[in-house]
């Protein structure tokens, strides 16, 4: 479904995206950058850094599957602007309406 604009009520809106910042949580929430914090800390507490190998990997686990879970709809905010006027507004669907 187009969104229109609640001002000029425009059909030439466009989704507004932070792709950097969704890109550097990726980044943050990896696996890797995961399993190297675990072992990292295990090294700091004088712990095998084995146990942080596999807290990293049941946490990037965890995260990956909770990521991936489309089963309940959630709420997702969306933000739009206005070619025409410039406006800049917020719309919230439901993921299964998408």
């Amino acid at each position: 479904m187009k969104s229109v604009c609640p001002c000029c009520h425009s059909s030439a809106v466009y989704e507004m995206t932070d792709s950097a910042h969704d890109h550097l949580i990726d980044e943050l929430l990896s696996p890797a950058a995961l399993i190297g914090l675990g072992v990292s800390l295990c090294k700091s507490f004088r712990v095998h850094p084995v146990i942080g190998v596999m807290v990293g990997t049941a946490l990037a686990t965890m995260i990956e599957m909770a990521q991936s879970n489309t089963a309940l709809p959630m709420l997702i905010n969306k933000q739009y602007r206005c070619d025409d006027c410039t406006h800049v507004f917020s719309s919230i669907h439901s993921s299964s309406s998408l």
